[in-house]
């Protein structure tokens, strides 16, 4: 995690090197970042990002966790735009997901986060944290009865990998926008009626 010293910085700066990381790490993945390029983009001495950061893993780790934070607050204003409905709030979110995805930058830092994860063994401790990031919901966002249900973690797991199993197969080309968040829609309204329920879609 980062030192006091990060934390203590003006917002302007944080976010200067926030980016400048993004940017590196949508470049290449993990294992091949350059911590020079980084320096270079946040305009700091390279002694300031050992002032910051204990290497670029700690960075790496700690851009995600923002990020994830910034998706929790964007997914709390999809179930408020769904009065509540947090079904509609996931699709409305993936849809959203979806669409900035359009931008090469974002696209690609995506995919240069599974090869990280994937290719890379030392980075697999990382896997279930990142899968986990993948989605802010939690079983709280649920209706009450699934939050009472004896399978309620299992129930927020399945949405999880959903969302992450979508979103692979769109990074790889597999479907197009439209394919996609029709096929994560089937996949939401399939899980809220239940595994018994009738599903013409499907």
């Amino acid at each position: 995690m980062p030192t006091r010293t990060f934390l203590n910085l003006q917002k302007e700066k944080k976010l200067r090197v926030l980016r400048a990381a993004k940017k590196e790490f949508s470049r290449v993945p993990l294992e091949k970042a350059v911590i020079a390029n980084i320096v270079k983009d946040a305009e700091i001495p390279r002694g300031s990002f050992y002032q910051y950061f204990e290497n670029v893993d700690d960075l790496f780790m700690y851009l995600i966790n923002y990020m994830y934070g910034i998706d929790q607050r964007k997914f709390t204003k999809c179930v408020e735009e769904k009065n509540g409905d947090v079904y509609e709030a996931l699709k409305l979110r993936f849809s959203k997901e979806i669409d900035k995805l359009t931008s090469e930058e974002n696209r690609q830092f995506r995919i240069n986060i599974i090869s990280t994860l994937f290719n890379d063994s030392s980075k697999s401790r990382m896997l279930p944290d990142m899968m986990e990031k993948q989605n802010p919901v939690g079983i709280v966002d649920f209706p009450e009865a699934q939050q009472k249900s004896k399978n309620a973690n299992s129930f927020a797991d399945i949405i999880k990998m959903i969302g992450f199993f979508c979103l692979q197969k769109y990074l790889a080309n597999q479907a197009s926008e439209v394919e996609i968040k029709t096929y994560y829609n089937n996949c939401i309204d399939f899980v809220k009626i239940g595994f018994n329920g009738p599903k013409t879609a499907f």
